[in-house]
């Protein structure tokens, strides 16, 4: 998914598919921060924010793409004070993200670009 996937998505999640309730600046701004948390997994670590439309995450597999749109969806209903619907969004985030870091660990999940031998990114 790239950032205008990524919008859409969350604009899914939130049902605000007209564009009437969070700008497109806000939801950018929310993926980006998702980017930040998800950095704190060393696999994820030079993860670059996603500042073009046409930007797709680096080293998140495409399978997980949307944990992003799962995070800004989180942040856009906790700025709509609807704290019980963010709760639930960023628990299925943190859930999914320890998830692709124990595939990871495991080896059934390959992270593009990352060395496993050495432990380090290309």
């Amino acid at each position: 998914m790239n950032l205008k996937d990524l919008i859409t998505r969350v604009r899914q999640y939130t049902r605000d598919t007209t564009g009437s309730l969070f700008t497109q600046e806000d939801i950018i701004a929310f993926i980006n921060e998702g980017i930040d948390r998800t950095r704190r997994y060393k696999h994820f670590k030079d993860m670059t924010h996603l500042d073009n439309l046409s930007d797709e995450p680096k080293y998140l597999p495409s399978e997980y793409h949307h944990l992003l749109a799962l995070y800004g969806a989180s942040r856009c209903f906790t700025q709509d004070e609807q704290h019980a619907i963010a709760q639930q969004f960023m628990n299925e985030y943190e859930y999914k993200t320890q998830e692709v870091e124990l595939l990871i660990n495991d080896g059934d999940l390959e992270i593009e670009g990352y060395d496993k031998e050495s432990k380090e990114f290309d």
